[in-house]
């Protein structure tokens, strides 16, 4: 007797491979041989009050004069404000000296630890937290994101920690070289850090934009 069988029906486990599946993590840049060597990073500066973490804007400073600096480490980062504009952005690829607990399981850097980061410019592509609203404003509904096209000014909002149009309380990201290049609903995970406990932990429901810097 012959077994009867579909090879291409069995190739997989049915219900196994869905869209929804997919999603991005807010601050781990995407795999890319032609970008992974502009990956760099430096010190956290001391006089940093928040951890840093991975999906950050971040400005770039020379060290002070008489410090410890080593010039393996290259220079002190430093979150950007809005005096001070951004540089590039942090990530967590490759920083395996970043801290997680089972209470705080998103990966953080503290004063005087490595903080990797992409420059503006490296053409890097990293998702970072998305503000809901701004699906709104990137396209109308029922219409696509155009791919590789700058929605306009962008901004990231200090408070909820997200890529928003609104430029109340954010820090203004450069205006040209950034491309908005896909994007995730609902799906993807951002962190939520308690500034009265001092943990930070993954939103796993949550919207992400990825840009290409």
């Amino acid at each position: 007797m012959t077994i009867t069988m579909n090879p291409v029906i069995t190739t997989n486990a049915a219900g196994t491979f869905k869209i929804t599946l997919d999603g991005m993590m807010q601050g781990m840049a995407m795999d890319d041989p032609a970008i992974r060597n502009a990956l760099t990073g430096g010190q956290l500066a001391a006089t940093e009050t928040l951890p840093m973490f991975g999906g950050v804007p971040i400005s770039e400073h020379l060290p002070p004069t008489g410090s410890l600096w080593d010039p393996a480490l290259q220079n002190s980062i430093m979150r950007a404000t809005a005096a001070v504009a951004p540089t590039g952005i942090s990530v967590f690829n490759q920083n395996h000296a970043m801290i997680s607990t089972p209470q705080s399981p998103v990966p953080q850097a503290g004063p005087g630890m490595l903080v990797n980061f992409y420059r503006f410019g490296s053409r890097a592509r990293i998702p970072m937290a998305m503000d809901p609203a701004l699906m709104l404003q990137l396209a109308p509904p029922g219409y696509p994101v155009p791919v590789a096209l700058a929605p306009g000014p962008l901004f990231f909002n200090i408070t909820n920690q997200w890529v928003t149009a609104t430029a109340a309380g954010g820090i203004a990201l450069p205006t040209s070289g950034i491309n908005v290049i896909g994007y995730n609903l609902g799906n993807s995970m951002t962190v939520v850090y308690n500034s009265v406990t001092g943990f930070a932990t993954w939103n796993r429901n949550a919207d992400t934009i990825l840009l290409e810097i």
